[in-house]
């Protein structure tokens, strides 16, 4: 009888004590979740920290990579320079405009060539004290001098408003192929010669009939463009 009374005994403690272990293991299993989910957000908030972090030096990086082409670019001029910052840009993205942080104040004058290291960008519009508004390269009311390198073939470069540029008033006669290089001229009275303007993608015979332009692709960035060179003058 004693061993009956005591299976009895502990079948019932066993009855009565099951569910305060099974509801004791569920709080467990709950608290460890919460454990989780708490560690799992500043988990991701480390995440988010290190990405703002990386993207903050991506982006150092490459306007460092900027500022030594425009210094490499500059040391191989033979004009005195301003740099300057753009912190505007015009709505009419295709036709062509910005605002830099540089005016009269810095030796800036109206006509002053803007260049990028990868080239002529466009020029000075209008300087003001502090500013200057620029025109790019693309803009319907650019004009400058243009010659195809290697070559004595010139023409004047114009901007089209669409995102490009074209070269004009190449005589009927000259051989411009796909592919080449033209740069400012030694006729410009605004630019020195020697700056890197565009490469030539189609050649086509005007409308009258009297001469040859050249479509141009402008090898200068103006949209991603941050920091840029304005030619004063000669040393």
């Amino acid at each position: 009888m004693p061993v009956v009374f005591s299976g009895i005994r502990n079948l019932t403690v066993n009855i009565f004590t099951s569910p305060v272990k099974i509801y004791r293991q569920i709080g467990q299993f709950f608290q460890s979740k919460n454990e989780l989910v708490k560690e799992n957000k500043a988990l991701r908030k480390k995440v988010g920290d290190l990405s703002l972090e990386i993207s903050r030096l991506e982006d150092v990086s490459e306007e460092n990579k900027r500022l030594s082409s425009l210094l490499d670019f500059k040391k191989g001029f033979g004009f005195r320079t301003v740099s300057a910052e753009v912190i505007a840009r015009g709505p009419e993205n295709w036709t062509g405009s910005f605002v830099i942080d540089k005016g009269i104040a810095d030796g800036i004058k109206g006509q002053a060539a803007v260049c990028s290291s990868k080239g002529l960008l466009g020029k000075v519009a209008e300087a003001g004290k502090n500013t200057s508004f620029v025109l790019l390269v693309t803009h319907p009311n650019f004009k400058a001098g243009g010659v195809i390198r290697g070559s004595r073939i010139n023409g004047v470069v114009v901007g089209t408003g669409g995102g490009s540029a074209k070269m004009m008033f190449i005589p009927m006669d000259a051989d411009v192929k796909k592919g080449s290089i033209v740069t400012t001229s030694d006729l410009s009275k605004i630019f020195p010669k020697g700056i890197l303007i565009g490469e030539v993608l189609s050649v086509h015979v005007s409308k009258t009939g009297l001469y040859k332009y050249a479509m141009l692709k402008p090898f200068a960035k103006p949209f991603v463009t941050e920091e840029v060179l304005c030619i004063l003058g000669e040393k």
